[in-house]
């Protein structure tokens, strides 16, 4: 069966390429940092309601209860400690910051 070679084939430079992790997290991060509005290190459901829709969440109020559901450990309503790592992953696992 003979192989396809596409005509146009894309540059490194351009979207087609997945982005380095590292660049994925950093956004992720930055958009938390900005939505933290009260700088405390740690997330409200509003705060990162509004973080998820810097990063182009389509249902921003549900996929905060999901994130919470899956991360908020101890249930205090905050996400904060240890948990931020855990919603990093989660946030990158989902593909926000690409």
């Amino acid at each position: 069966m003979p192989v396809r070679i596409p005509r146009i084939i894309p540059k490194p430079d351009q979207k087609s390429y997945p982005e380095s992790e590292n660049a994925i997290m950093k956004k992720i991060m930055d958009s938390l940092k900005e939505a933290d509005a009260n700088n405390d290190g740690r997330f409200n459901k509003d705060e990162l309601k509004h973080a998820l829709k810097d990063l182009g969440a389509y249902f921003p109020v549900w996929r905060t209860d999901r994130a919470f559901d899956r991360v908020d450990v101890n249930k205090d309503g905050h996400i904060s400690g240890d948990e931020i790592d855990s919603l990093l992953e989660y946030l990158r696992s989902r593909g926000y910051g690409k």
